[in-house]
């Protein structure tokens, strides 16, 4: 009987300390939610949050309209037609697929690579430059000079003209029209996560008052690191080649690298903007400090001030 009214009251213990933590968890979570809304208050935080969502909401909203007319207009016919030629494409070449498997193995090792799998992408590389001339061991002999393996390893040679021959010849889809490349996504990628870092580390340091020197500091990184990747995207990712634009679904817009100016472009303006938001406040605070100085200075003088006595006669 003694141990069932002592198990009785340890579990009744338990159940009150759970309760315990779940109000004080409840109440934290309080806590934090006054002290946001405390913040979201001050405009300058309020502002920050505003401007850094549409840094990057407008260029996908641009981006995407962009692409979704070209598309509508011209995108799905050429789906289509590459569809079909596709279609009649396997229906046709099982026997020329197996005369090729005789003639050249290397038909019968084509894969999709990934990105990051650069073993993968290196064979794939060989198998296609073999299969056009141009590379293999006699790559020297040709005049072809070898590219080194860095250049491979950062998928240099993606969209290379043998590339897109051999992946057209076993897959019949053309890289123009299949999307972007991994890499690419991963730039637009990592470019999103820096300046997602930059924006929560700017809205905790306005919201919490805190100074801004660093702050400065890391907009004038993201200002640079944004204009050196629009040049290099306007003269590196996007192209302006017709025969890629031809069967392309989405038109020049639709490249990825399009997305990537375009992003980097109001990250650009999104840091110079604050910049000099910040530099207008701090004039302005000094300039606010300067007259209250001047103003304690002359009510200071003011109850200094003795009226000169005068004689009665």
């Amino acid at each position: 009987m003694t141990q069932q009214v002592f198990a009785g009251a340890t579990k009744k213990q338990a159940k009150h300390h759970k309760n315990n933590n779940m109000n004080l968890n409840i109440n934290a979570v309080k806590g934090h939610a006054k002290t946001a809304l405390m913040h979201l208050k001050d405009p300058w935080t309020l502002s920050w949050i505003i401007s850094g969502i549409l840094a990057v909401l407008i260029p996908v909203i641009i981006w995407s309209a962009q692409r979704g007319s070209y598309y509508n207009a011209y995108g799905y016919a050429n789906e289509v037609e590459e569809q079909q030629r596709q279609y009649y494409q396997n229906q046709n070449d099982d026997g020329n697929n197996n005369n090729n498997n005789n003639n050249n193995n290397y038909y019968s090792t084509y894969k999709e690579c990934s990105w990051f799998n650069w073993p993968c992408r290196k064979r794939q590389y060989y198998y296609a430059t073999m299969d056009s001339g141009d590379g293999g061991d006699d790559a020297n002999e040709n005049g072809t000079q070898q590219l080194p393996n860095w250049y491979l390893f950062l998928g240099g040679l993606e969209n290379s003209e043998e590339m897109s021959q051999w992946k057209e010849e076993n897959t019949g889809v053309q890289s123009s029209s299949n999307g972007p490349s991994a890499g690419i996504e991963f730039v637009y990628v990592s470019t999103l996560l820096l300046f997602t870092a930059l924006f929560a580390y700017g809205a905790m340091t306005i919201g919490k008052k805190q100074s801004t020197s660093n702050l400065v500091v890391f907009l004038v990184v993201a200002a640079s690191v944004g204009l050196m990747n629009l040049v290099g995207s306007a003269q590196g990712i996007i192209t302006s080649d017709d025969r890629d634009m031809e069967d392309s679904y989405y038109g020049w817009y639709g490249q990825m690298g399009v997305l990537i100016v375009y992003t980097n472009f109001w990250i650009m303006l999104f840091s110079i903007g604050y910049l000099i938001a910040f530099r207008v406040r701090s004039y302005l605070n000094q300039k606010t400090d300067q007259s209250g100085h001047v103003a304690d200075e002359e009510a200071t003088k003011y109850q200094k001030y003795d009226a000169p006595k005068t004689e009665i006669s």
